[in-house]
């Protein structure tokens, strides 16, 4: 996978502060549309720059451009840089991610009285059918350069994005709500549909003090299915229906899955 190299550009650096005031974590999954509010987010100049900064594939760059190993060391340089003049700090998480704070003990040390906002998309098949797409040819944002322009439909491979973008919901509105962490859900639909009144949302449920000539009135990013999406979508139905063991020959997996991500977080 290309780098976005756009996100270590010191040209997106704040003034430095000691620690940030507030710290806005986006829990999300891949192909959510947490590219897109975080961008508009940022563009307000409001809620720092949410971007991925713990993805294994991102952290690697930053450790070796800040020349700094420790996890937790390079998150506080982070936060140093990436926080905006009014004090908040944006973050986006995916679910895995927790891995590499030790659990989610080790999130909130990190990120103490964060407020959550639990963003997902109302049509999974969608979500998961992009993931599929953006996993073969590397462009998770637009501008990314491609590392394979022919990607393959594959049945098993959505099947699985799709199962495990449920879970990963799942597990965030557990994990969320075990932790009694304060945290509001949002439906990428809403967002996109009023951009506006879902930044206002985020800042009345944050006390953050913006105007409303800084809120972007269009999305900030470029929308990246195309008619690829659609098709394998009806052709993913299709092959689901045309078998009526695909959900009860797995079911059981999911659900010992599902056992073992809680008991690890019970025990992080």
């Amino acid at each position: 996978m290309h780098l976005y190299e756009e996100q270590f550009s010191e040209r997106h650096d704040y003034p430095r502060v000691k620690a940030p005031a507030k710290v806005l974590v986006i829990a999300s999954t891949g192909r959510c549309g947490s590219h897109m509010l975080g961008h508009a987010l940022h563009a307000t100049n409001r809620f720092g720059f949410p971007l991925e900064y713990s993805n294994p594939v991102n952290l690697q760059e930053w450790q070796r451009r800040l020349k700094i190993d420790d996890f937790q060391d390079v998150m506080e340089e982070i936060k140093q840089r990436r926080t905006s003049p009014n004090g908040v700090f944006g973050i986006k998480l995916h679910y895995p991610h927790i891995k590499l704070f030790g659990g989610f003990g080790n999130v909130v040390k990190c990120f103490p009285d964060a407020y959550y906002i639990l963003l997902s998309r109302k049509d999974l098949l969608k979500q998961a059918v992009s993931l599929s797409i953006a996993s073969q040819t590397g462009v998770w944002i637009a501008g990314q350069e491609a590392v394979n322009d022919d990607p393959h439909y594959d049945f098993a491979h959505i099947d699985k994005c799709l199962r495990e973008t449920i879970l990963n919901n799942a597990s965030w509105r557990y994990t969320l709500a075990a932790n009694g962490c304060n945290y509001i859900e949002m439906n990428f639909d809403d967002v996109r549909r009023d951009l506006v009144r879902s930044i206002n949302n985020i800042a009345n449920f944050m006390g953050v003090e913006i105007d409303p000539i800084d809120i972007p009135r269009e999305p900030v990013t470029k929308k990246q299915s195309d008619l690829r999406n659609a098709e394998w979508e009806k052709r993913f139905i299709s092959d689901f229906n045309a078998s009526s063991e695909l959900l009860s020959n797995s079911a059981s997996g999911l659900m010992k899955s599902i056992e073992r991500k809680v008991k690890r977080m019970l025990h992080a």
